[in-house]
């Protein structure tokens, strides 16, 4: 039966990965770290994170800045990975699961993705029309060609620290 459910969660999770087009590539912690320094949170500001993986980020952002956190993960392995992390860690984010698509982004202070090219340029339509003024969206690696970011920091090869852009609404 345990082999029956793994295989039924691994099978799903690649399926929808497939289908979204959105791997599971857990974010280093040296690279979140810098993240959250960049975006210098404040305690309270409600941070989303879409396609959070196993919610490392928001845990690590909640711990550092007291911040809300909610993560947006439909793949049943990361999601499963997302829970554990955030009862270890005795946090108090969202794990919902649903597809960031659908995802309300009217509360966010803050958006974190680590998403590929074309799901960031089919979210930017919905950044623009949801999200209020003044929400910083940071994007690790990948930009949002309809969108002008206001920063970017490049890549560090030295540090080994990805290009981050940071667009605001």
């Amino acid at each position: 039966m345990f082999f029956f459910l793994f295989t039924l969660v691994l099978v799903s999770t690649v399926l929808i990965n497939i289908f979204y087009i959105v791997p599971f590539v857990p974010t280093r912690r040296k690279i979140i770290h810098h993240i959250i320094r960049l975006a210098a949170l404040k305690k309270g500001e409600k941070v989303y994170d879409l396609g959070c993986g196993d919610a490392r980020f928001l845990i690590e952002a909640e711990k550092k800045a007291q911040i809300e956190g909610t993560g947006y993960e439909i793949a049943p392995l990361p999601m499963i990975l997302a829970w554990l992390n955030k009862w270890i860690n005795g946090s108090k984010i969202k794990i919902r699961i649903q597809s960031f698509f659908r995802a309300d982004l009217k509360e966010a202070d803050v958006i974190f993705c680590y998403l590929l090219p074309e799901t960031m340029d089919k979210l930017a339509a919905k950044f623009k029309k949801e999200c209020h003024k003044g929400t910083r969206i940071f994007s690790h690696t990948f930009k949002i060609s309809s969108m002008e970011p206001v920063k970017v920091w490049p890549r560090d090869k030295e540090h080994k620290l990805p290009t981050i852009y940071l667009y605001q609404i």
